[in-house]
C-alpha cells in the first residue's frame, strides 16, 4: 500500500510538472512571436527546445503511469491532462518540421574585406549557377557586391554569410540583429567585428525591374557611419529583367 501511495504521488507530481512545462512552452512561443513581430534584437530560442524536450520526456513517463492510478475518475483526469500535452507537443513538432522543410537555407560567400551593400538580384532567366544540396544553397557575390541568380526570392529563409579568402578559407560573419543597431560609444569604436545588418527586400516597380534583396555588411563602426534611408542604386544590368 505504501509503495502504491508513493507511486501515485510521483504520478501526480510528474503530471503537474508536465502541465506547467506545457503552459510555459506556449507562453514562451507567444512572446517569441510578439518579439519577432516587433523586430526585437537578440531573440533567444534555446529555452524553447529545453521546454519541449522536458515536456516530451515527462509525457512519456506519466502516460504509462496513468494505468496505476487507483480510481477511474483520477485515471480519466490523468489521461486527459497528459493526453492534451501529448497532442500539443505533437502539433508543435509537426509545425516545426513543416517550417524546416519549407525554409530556404542559403549561404552567401562574400569577397574577404568587402564592406558596403550587397545586392541579390533575382533575374529568373539570368544569373550564376549555384551549388545546391539538401541542406542549403551556396551563392557567391562578385567583387562589387552584386549577385545575380535565377532563383526566385524565397518567402521563408534562413541565411548565413561568410567571407571567402583567395585560398578558399571561409570566415563566418555574424548578424547585428533585426532591430536598430545601437549608436553607442562601444559600437562606434568597434572597427574589427564585421556583421550583416538590416536585410530588406526591394519590390520591383516596373515590368523590367527585378526583385532584389539588399544587405548591409561591415564593421559596427562602418555601419553606424552610413545612412539607410536613401533610394537603392540601380544594380541591375540592362535587359536581364523582363
Amino acid at each position: 500500500m505504501a509503495a502504491e501511495q508513493v507511486r501515485n504521488r510521483w504520478f501526480w507530481a510528474i503530471t503537474a510538472a508536465n502541465v506547467v512545462v506545457c503552459v510555459l512552452l506556449i507562453v514562451f512561443i507567444y512572446f517569441i512571436l510578439i518579439a519577432l513581430g516587433a523586430f526585437a534584437a537578440g531573440v533567444t530560442t534555446w529555452p524553447l527546445f529545453v521546454l519541449f524536450a522536458t515536456g516530451s520526456v515527462l509525457t512519456a513517463i506519466s502516460l504509462p503511469l496513468t494505468r496505476s492510478v487507483p480510481t477511474k475518475r483520477k485515471r480519466r483526469l490523468g489521461y486527459a491532462l497528459n493526453g492534451c500535452t501529448l497532442v500539443i507537443y505533437c502539433a508543435l513538432l509537426c509545425t516545426g518540421v513543416s517550417i524546416w522543410l519549407h525554409t530556404t537555407r542559403r549561404l552567401f560567400l562574400v569577397p574577404a574585406g568587402f564592406q558596403g551593400d550587397l545586392y541579390v538580384v533575382h533575374a529568373l532567366d539570368h544569373g550564376q549557377k549555384v551549388h545546391k544540396n539538401y541542406l542549403r544553397t551556396t551563392y557567391l557575390f562578385s567583387n562589387d557586391g552584386v549577385l545575380e541568380t535565377q532563383d526566385p526570392a524565397p518567402t521563408a529563409f534562413s541565411d548565413e554569410y561568410a567571407y571567402v579568402y583567395p585560398d578558399g578559407h571561409l570566415k563566418k560573419i555574424g548578424d547585428a540583429g533585426p532591430s536598430t543597431l545601437p549608436d553607442t560609444p562601444e559600437n562606434r569604436a568597434n572597427t574589427t567585428e564585421v556583421v550583416t545588418y538590416f536585410a530588406r527586400s526591394l519590390t520591383p516597380i516596373g515590368p523590367n525591374d527585378c526583385a532584389m534583396e539588399e544587405i548591409s555588411i561591415g564593421t559596427r563602426s562602418f555601419l553606424l557611419s552610413r545612412r539607410f534611408d536613401g533610394p537603392a542604386p540601380d544594380k541591375t544590368h540592362p535587359g536581364i529583367c523582363h
